[in-house]
């Protein structure tokens, strides 16, 4: 009689959509893996407690990493890392996030609105709708300025973009200057100087103790009034109050 071989390795899911992500994963028929997929924690700790690799929704990550002795590698189905961050959390495990799948997904978002913007789109189907003439021209992104706050996988596909459009793209980041899309960097105490020249403030930042209210009054307010602000990151990235003030008072074109 030849016994199964018992599996090296053992995969615990938990995400909303967990057959999903079992299926693509069998799909690969990687060798040596168990894996077990739940949409609740408890039911996935039930069966797969011995697990040593975690793939899974942050905050469902969160509420289990305490129960997996054994992990050794998680790996999150979000950009964002926010729940991660709790220092109460054990650090005894490699941890890495999703790259390069949402660029193109929030380059259609982004530019979808710019292009709207820039064509007078909406402007165009109000009158449709009160069945009046608009005879104002529309603009073009050529030669607009698009400024991202924040240059990782996300910005630099919109980067790209950009210079598919025949814009100017600067960047305002830690330190990276990695992005051969971007023309011009900028950094640290940049910020008024960042903003000054901008169309478009595109913000990409996930929410932590560096990037809290980074959009603050000092690059709100060096804006031109042309400007649009475009957030896809957090919220908190962004300094609300100053923005809508900025907005109220007519000193940016919209947000």
């Amino acid at each position: 009689t030849v016994m199964p071989r018992m599996p090296l390795h053992h995969l615990l899911i938990l995400t909303k959509h967990p057959d999903e992500y079992r299926q693509r994963i069998e799909a690969a028929a990687l060798p040596d893996l168990g894996i077990v997929a739940a949409s609740e924690v408890p039911d996935g700790l039930a069966r797969g407690a011995h697990s040593d690799i975690l793939l899974g929704d942050p905050t469902r990550v969160k509420a289990a990493l305490p129960h997996l002795p054994r992990l050794v590698w998680t790996q999150l189905t979000w950009a964002g890392v926010e729940p991660m961050l709790d220092p109460a959390l054990r650090r005894d495990y490699v941890l890495t996030n999703i790259r390069g799948v949402f660029g193109p997904l929030m380059s259609e978002y982004v530019f979808g609105y710019l292009l709207a913007l820039e064509r007078k789109v909406f402007q165009r189907l109000e009158s449709q709708r009160a069945g009046t003439w608009d005879a104002t021209l529309p603009g073009t992104l050529q030669g607009k300025t698009l400024g991202l706050v924040g240059v990782g996988s996300i910005g630099a596909h919109l980067a790209a973009t950009g210079k598919h459009f025949g814009m100017r793209v600067h960047g305002y980041t830690r330190s990276s200057r990695d992005c051969r899309h971007v023309d011009r960097y900028f950094h640290g105490e940049d910020k008024a100087a960042f903003a000054r020249e901008l169309d478009y403030l595109v913000a990409v930042l996930p929410n932590t103790h560096d990037t809290a209210a980074i959009v603050d009054a000092e690059m709100l307010g060096a804006l031109p009034p042309r400007a649009v602000v475009v957030n896809v990151g957090r919220g908190k990235t962004l300094d609300e109050a100053v923005l809508v003030s900025a907005l109220t008072e007519g000193r940016l074109a919209g947000a």
